[in-house]
C-alpha cells in the first residue's frame, strides 16, 4: 500500500475506483465477503465515514484484495478502555471483525500466543505490510522502563513497530495527547506519540473513544490507501468535525434554559440540560451522541453525566472541576500544550499615516482589507478591478431592553428562556426591565457590546452603552481558559451593507450565563465570537493580503487572536491609526 499520507483533494469516487483498479492488477484476493451480514456492516461503516451507498460494490471488492493487510495493536501506558470499546461492537462482532474483514495480527488483551512467541511476532511483523494501533502513553527519560514489553521498554517497541508501519493510528486519548498519565504532576513522565515520535500519526481521542470512530478510520485507510482529511489536532473532520453541544439530544433544553440543578433533580429524566453540573460538551469535539457506545446502547450525557471533554488535550487539567461549569474560580492553571495561544506581537505591526487617504492607498496597493470598526467601514479590494469596495456595518438594536423583548417574541422557546434569565439573573432582568422601551438602532459595536453587557450585569440608564462595551472588553480580557462557548455570530453581505445575524446568538449568551458559565467567560466568548465571525467573512472574500485595523475593539486580545487565528499563516495584522495619535 506504500506509506500513507494526505493527497491532493479528488473525489471520493474517483479515488476509490483508481484504488479499486491498482488493486486489479497488482493483487489477488484474499479474502470473500459474500456474507450478507458482513455486507450490511460495511455498508453501515461506509455510510458513517461519507462513502455513498451507490460504491458499496466498489469497497466490497477493495476490503476483499486487502487480506494481507494486518493490524497491530500495542498497548503502553492506558487502562484498556479503547480496547474493551471495539470488543463491544455490534453484529456482525468482533471475532468477524478481526478474521473476515481485518486481520488482527497483534494484541496483547486477545493474542493466542504469550510470552517468547508473543514477542517473536512484534520481531517478525516488519516483514509484511501491516497497520499500527497505539493505545496508550510513552514514558520517558527516568521512566522509560515503566511501561515494558518483552524485556523492551515501550519507548522501543514502540520506535521498532512505527518505524515500519504503512499508517499509526493514536488510539484514544492517552496516545493521542497523554491522558491522565500526564496530567500535572505528570509522575510517569510520559508524552503523547507525536510529541515523541516524527512520523504521520493520526488521533482518534476519547477515553475511550466509540468502536465506531476506531473501525470507520480503519475502513477508511483500507479502502483509500490514505489518511481522512484531518483537523489541526491530527483528528479526522467526519468524526471530530462538530462538537458534542451541536449534536446533543438535550440541546433543545439547553436553548430554552432548562438546566438540571444537581444529579439527583427529578427534571434529568425530562431531558434537561446538564451544562450547570459541569458538561464539557461545547468544548468538546466527538460524534458520541451519534454512536454511542456499547452496541449503540448509550452515552455519558444520556446516561445522566455531563461530557467531562475526554477528547480533547489535557482536558484533566484544563477544564476545572469536572462537575462544574468552567470559570475563573474553578481553573487550578492553564496547561497550554497541543493547544497554544496565539501571540499577537509575532504577527501584528503598527502603523501611522496622515490621513484616512493614504490608509486606503495602502491597503489597495497591498490587496488588503481594512476594518474600520470605530467608523462601522469595512473596505476590502474587489477581485474583478482592484478597486476597493465600500461596506457600511447595518444599525442593530442596542437598547438590552427591545433585545430581551425580541427574543420573548420568538416562540415557547425563547419565552421560556427569557423566563429562565428573569429567574437566574433576576437583578440584571429587573434592571434591564427598567429602561426606556424605546429602540436605539446603532452601527456602532462597542455600544451594541453594551446592550449586551446590560443583559449580564443590569444597565442604569441608555447613556452608559459605550462604558458598558469597554467594561465587556475588560472582563474578556481577564477569563483564564482559551475556550469559546460558541455562540453563533455571522456576517452577511447585503449590497454595500454588512448585516450582522445574532438571534442566535443571544439565544446562547443568555443560555450559557444560566447555566453557570461565569461573566467573563461569556464576555469572552461575545468577543471572541464576534473575531471569528470577521474571520470567516475575509475567508468567504479570500482576502490576499494584510488585514488593516482601526478601532478601540482591535485593543481586546481575545477578539483579535480569534480574528487571526484562521488567517494566521496568511495575513499579516497591521494596527493602523492616524500620526499623533
Amino acid at each position: 500500500m506504500g506509506d500513507i499520507a494526505i493527497k491532493p483533494s479528488v473525489s471520493l469516487e474517483d479515488k476509490l475506483q483508481a484504488r479499486l483498479a491498482d488493486l486489479r492488477q497488482s493483487k489477488t484476493k484474499s479474502v470473500c465477503l459474500s456474507d450478507e451480514v458482513s455486507r450490511a456492516w460495511i455498508a453501515k461503516n461506509l455510510a458513517l465515514i461519507g462513502v455513498p451507498s451507490k460504491l458499496l460494490e466498489c469497497c466490497v471488492e477493495i476490503l476483499e484484495y486487502m487480506g494481507d493487510m494486518r493490524l497491530v495493536w500495542l498497548h503502553l501506558q492506558e487502562c484498556t478502555g479503547c480496547s474493551e470499546s471495539l470488543l463491544r461492537t455490534e453484529e456482525p462482532g468482533f471475532d468477524t471483525l478481526i478474521f473476515d474483514v481485518f486481520r488482527l495480527h497483534y494484541h496483547d488483551l486477545v493474542l493466542a500466543a504469550s510470552g517468547h512467541n508473543a514477542q517473536a511476532i512484534l520481531e517478525s511483523i516488519v516483514q509484511t505490510p501491516y497497520i499500527l494501533l497505539v493505545e496508550g502513553s510513552v514514558s520517558m527519560g527516568a521512566q522509560e522502563e515503566y511501561i515494558t514489553l518483552g524485556g523492551k521498554s515501550g519507548y522501543a517497541e514502540a520506535a521498532h513497530l512505527i518505524q515500519h508501519a504503512q499508517a499509526v493510528f493514536a488510539v484514544g486519548t492517552c496516545s493521542s495527547y497523554g491522558g491522565i498519565q500526564s496530567a500535572h504532576p505528570n509522575p510517569t513522565n510520559s508524552f503523547a506519540l507525536h510529541e515523541v515520535f516524527s512520523q504521520e500519526i493520526m488521533h482518534i481521542p476519547g477515553c475511550p473513544p466509540s468502536d465506531k470512530n476506531i473501525i470507520g478510520n480503519l475502513l477508511y485507510v483500507y479502502l483509500l490507501g490514505e489518511l481522512p482529511p484531518l483537523d489541526e489536532l491530527k483528528r479526522p473532520l467526519w468524526a471530530y468535525a462538530k462538537s458534542v453541544h451541536d449534536l446533543c439530544e438535550r440541546r433543545g433544553a439547553f436553548l430554552s434554559g432548562d438546566f438540571v440543578e444537581s444529579f439527583d433533580d427529578p427534571a434529568m429524566a425530562q431531558g434537561y440540560c446538564l451544562y450547570k453540573v459541569g458538561c464539557k460538551g461545547p468544548y468538546t469535539f466527538n460524534n458520541c451522541p451519534k454512536v454511542k457506545f456499547n452496541a449503540k446502547t448509550s452515552w455519558p450525557v444520556q446516561a445522566g453525566h455531563g461530557c467531562i471533554g475526554c477528547s480533547e488535550p489535557n482536558f484533566w487539567d484544563n477544564f476545572g472541576l469536572i462537575e462544574k461549569p468552567i470559570s475563573n474560580a474553578s481553573i487550578q492553571g492553564f496547561v497550554p500544550k497541543f493547544v497554544p495561544r496565539l501571540e499577537l506581537d509575532s504577527i501584528t505591526a503598527r502603523a501611522e499615516y496622515l490621513d484616512e487617504s493614504a490608509l486606503l492607498e495602502e491597503v489597495r496597493a497591498n490587496s488588503g482589507v481594512l476594518l474600520d470598526l470605530d467608523s462601522s467601514v469595512v473596505y476590502r479590494i474587489a477581485q474583478s478591478d482592484s478597486t476597493l469596495v465600500r461596506y457600511e456595518l447595518a444599525p442593530m438594536e442596542i437598547n438590552p431592553a427591545l433585545m430581551l423583548s425580541a427574543l420573548e417574541s420568538k416562540g415557547k422557546q425563547g419565552a421560556r428562556l427569557v423566563e429562565n434569565y428573569k429567574a437566574a439573573l433576576e437583578s440584571a432582568y429587573t434592571s434591564v426591565r427598567a429602561l426606556p422601551s424605546t429602540s436605539l438602532s446603532s452601527n456602532d459595536l462597542l455600544a451594541w457590546l453594551g446592550g449586551y453587557y446590560g443583559l449580564l450585569e443590569g444597565l442604569e440608564s441608555l447613556q452608559e452603552l459605550l462604558q458598558a462595551g469597554r467594561e465587556l472588553m475588560d472582563k474578556a480580557e481577564q477569563f483564564a481558559y482559551p475556550h469559546i462557548s460558541p455562540l453563533g455570530f455571522k456576517w452577511k453581505e447585503s449590497g454595500d451593507t454588512l448585516v450582522l445575524d445574532s438571534s442566535k446568538a443571544l439565544s446562547n449568551i443568555l443560555a450559557y450565563r444560566i447555566g453557570g458559565l461565569d461573566s467573563y467567560g461569556v464576555c469572552f466568548s461575545i468577543v471572541s465570537d464576534l473575531g471569528s465571525a470577521f474571520a470567516d467573512l475575509l475567508g468567504k472574500w479570500q482576502v490576499q493580503g494584510a488585514i488593516y485595523l482601526q478601532g478601540e475593539l482591535f485593543a481586546c486580545v481575545p477578539f483579535a487572536r480569534a480574528l487571526l487565528k484562521p488567517l494566521r499563516t496568511r495575513h499579516k495584522l497591521i494596527i493602523a491609526q492616524a500620526q499623533g495619535a
